[in-house]
């Protein structure tokens, strides 16, 4: 059984114990509706524990709104439960709180069973929405972290990054080994997939970094974009053409310093000046060299995007160690 199973069906279990106890403890009528509506609010994450609650505790406001103005008005018949419910559903639709049309829809039934509304029924109702939801909450505030695993996907990815553009590098040289490429490029979309996934549910959890740690994975889909593209580019360029010696090492230099905060910055002088150096030369001849030198200034193109990227990640990890 997954880990997260375990430990969300402990926390329900553990929410709704807790909010039934007390709820009886205060002697409230129909506890047990306090342990149902802890099991409705325990999410997989904080995040979405704390928005259910929120949105079930204001959609328990108004269904006792609606509810016992409806009673008090037309009496306490189950026909006027079931118009409540022709008006309560809409309303919870267009305020995007129908998770609580359930739990919601059982308060009210309890003033059907009651058969009045008074001050003292509306505050037992309440006391069981806070009892339940605030169990919920409380329970959830334990949240497993991920980021070891995290942190060690990160590095597999920099690794396949690195291993890639080394690849494109050689291959400027020799020819480029095809099956290795499309076996670490769809290792480095799997392994950036499940890091998002990861972080998404961190984030969810208010872990701590977990927000910086997602923008930077979203950074690196981008680069992964880029090197699909450079690919694509590079795969055009024979090993024998003359100039390829320059692409080459401009390549392997950005897979050596990639997350080397001052040598990338270098390195990007140093596309700068080989994307003027290619300006500069004659225009091509035939129709073959204007397809290469066409190939040679889109993978500049996405070597430099890709390489402005890598800067700003390693900008934002080097000033947060300054904070540190």
């Amino acid at each position: 059984m997954k880990k997260s199973i375990v430990s969300r069906t402990i926390k329900t279990a553990l929410a709704s114990l807790l909010a039934i106890i007390v709820s009886q403890e205060l002697s409230l009528e129909f506890a047990a509706a306090a342990g149902i509506i802890a099991i409705l609010n325990v999410f997989d994450t904080r995040k979405a524990t704390i928005e259910g609650g929120l949105k079930r505790t204001l959609s328990a406001v108004i269904a006792l709104l609606i509810g016992g103005f409806l009673f008090e008005k037309l009496g306490y018949k189950t026909w006027v439960f079931g118009l409540y419910l022709l008006l309560f559903v809409p309303v919870s639709f267009l305020l995007t709180i129908e998770l609580g049309l359930g739990p919601s829809s059982v308060i009210v039934t309890h003033l059907l069973a009651f058969g009045r509304i008074d001050s003292a029924i509306i505050l037992n109702e309440m006391a069981l929405v806070f009892i339940g939801t605030g169990f919920a909450m409380l329970t959830n505030f334990y949240a497993p972290t991920s980021q070891d695993r995290l942190n060690k996907l990160i590095d597999n990815i920099d690794e396949d990054m690195t291993f890639i553009l080394n690849l494109f590098g050689q291959s400027l040289i020799t020819h480029l080994d095809v099956k290795l490429y499309e076996d670490k490029i769809s290792e480095l979309d799997a392994d950036i997939d499940k890091a998002i996934e990861i972080a998404i549910i961190e984030n969810d959890n208010l872990i701590e970094n977990s927000r910086d740690i997602l923008d930077n994975l979203r950074l690196r889909d981008r680069e992964m974009d880029l090197l699909e593209e450079m690919y694509h580019d590079l795969k055009t360029i024979p090993a024998e053409y003359s100039d390829g010696k320059y692409i080459s090492d401009i390549l392997i230099e950005t897979s050596e310093n990639l997350r080397n905060g001052e040598e990338i910055t270098k390195v990007k002088n140093r596309i700068d000046f080989l994307k003027n150096h290619f300006n500069m030369m004659k225009l091509p001849e035939s129709h073959e060299d204007f397809a290469i030198r066409s190939a040679i200034f889109q993978a500049f193109r996405s070597l430099d995007q890709f390489v402005d990227i890598s800067i700003y990640i390693n900008n934002k990890l080097n000033k947060k160690k300054g904070r540190g």
